[in-house]
C-alpha cells in the first residue's frame, strides 16, 4: 500500500474508536503513532510500541499524554514540530539518539490528519530508522575524500572545503610538506618502505595538528595541511615538533622540507594561488638550506 493511501485511510474516521478498529500495521518498518491536538496517543502500531521499547525502555498507551514519556525539552521540541505541522501542511525532523555507545538516526515526518470536514483533529507520525542509509552514506563520502594508501584526505577533499572556506571569507594557513629525496630512497629499501614512510609521515601529522585541520596527500610524497584559527607562533611550534620527530628518517635518506602561506583574502583567491605561493617559500627555504649546506662543507674541509 502505498503512503499516499495510508494517509488517506486517517482522513476518513472522525473519532477515535474508528481508528482503534483498523489495523494500520501496513509500514513494519515504520514507528507510526498518532496523536490529539492535547497530545493524547490515539493510535501506535506495533513497530512504534517495539521502538519505544527497545531504546527508551518504555511502553505508551492509548490515552496517555506524550508529556508523560518525553523530558520538558523533547515535549517543547515535539510540540513545535507538530505546531509546524498544522501551521505548513507537513513537517519532518532528523534526531540522533544515542544509546549504548551508537548513534541511532531516526527521520520523523508530521502530517495532519482531517475529518471530511476538513478540520484537523490529529496529527500522524511516522518515525523510520535511517541508521544504514546514513552509514551507507558516510562510507561514501570517506571512500571519494580518502586516499587508500595513508587514509588521510585527497585532493578532493581540499578543494570542496576550500568552497566553504570561500564562502565566510575565512582566513586559513596553506601548508605544503614535501618529503626530499623520497623517490631515490624508495628505488634503494623498496616500495614497501617507501609505503610506510607516508603512512608514518600521514599519521605524524595528523596526531601534531589541531583536529580542525584538512590534512592531505597532495601527490606521491607531497603533502597538503590547510589549518583555520591558529597562530603563526603555534605553526612553528607545529613544525618544530614535526622536525625533531622525522629524524629517524636521516637513515633512509629522506628530509621534510615545508612551505606556508597565509590565505588571507580567499573570496577572491582560488586555492591555488596560495599553493602557489607556499611552494615557492618551501623552494626558497630549500635553496637557503642547500646553501647552509654548502657553506658548512666547505668550512668542514678547510
Amino acid at each position: 500500500m502505498g503512503v499516499k493511501r495510508f494517509f488517506s485511510l486517517f482522513n476518513k474516521y472522525e473519532n477515535q474508536n474508528a481508528l482503534y478498529q483498523d489495523s494500520f500495521e501496513i509500514l513494519v518498518n515504520g514507528s507510526v503513532y498518532i496523536v490529539d491536538l492535547e497530545f493524547n496517543y490515539l493510535y501506535m502500531n506495533k513497530s512504534n510500541i517495539e521502538f519505544m521499547d527497545n531504546y527508551y525502555k518504555i511502553q505508551p498507551k492509548v490515552g496517555e499524554n506524550v508529556s508523560k514519556y518525553l523530558t520538558p525539552l523533547h515535549m517543547e521540541v515535539f510540540k513545535e514540530n507538530v505546531n509546524a505541522a498544522i501551521s505548513l501542511g507537513f513537517k519532518t525532523s532528523e534526531d540522533i539518539l544515542k544509546t549504548d555507545g551508537q548513534d541511532i538516526y531516526l527521520y520523523t515526518t508530521y502530517s495532519p490528519v482531517k475529518n471530511s470536514r476538513g478540520e484537523i483533529y490529529a496529527i500522524c507520525c511516522v518515525t523510520t530508522d535511517i541508521t544504514g542509509s546514513v552509514q551507507e552514506k558516510e562510507k561514501f563520502t570517506e571512500l571519494i575524500y580518502q586516499d587508500p594508501l595513508t587514509n588521510i584526505f585527497n585532493r578532493r577533499k581540499v578543494f570542496d572545503y576550500y568552497k566553504l572556506v570561500q564562502q565566510d571569507n575565512q582566513k586559513i594557513w596553506v601548508l605544503i610538506f614535501d618529503l626530499d629525496n623520497f623517490k631515490s630512497s624508495n628505488d634503494t629499501f623498496g616500495h614497501a618502505t617507501g609505503d610506510q614512510v607516508l603512512v608514518d609521515f600521514s599519521n605524524l601529522l595528523k596526531s601534531t595538528f589541531p583536529s580542525s585541520a584538512i590534512i592531505a596527500r597532495w601527490g606521491g610524497d607531497e603533502f597538503l595541511v590547510l589549518v583555520p584559527n591558529i597562530t603563526y607562533g603555534s605553526l612553528r611550534v607545529i613544525e618544530t615538533t614535526i622536525q625533531n620527530s622525522i629524524t629517524y628518517l636521516d637513515e633512509l635518506g629522506i628530509s621534510v622540507s615545508i612551505g606556508g602561506a597565509l590565505a588571507e583574502d580567499t573570496i577572491n583567491n582560488n586555492l591555488d594561488y596560495y599553493i602557489d605561493a607556499a611552494d615557492l617559500k618551501m623552494y626558497e627555504r630549500k635553496r637557503l638550506q642547500r646553501g647552509d649546506y654548502i657553506r658548512n662543507s666547505k668550512v668542514r674541509h678547510q
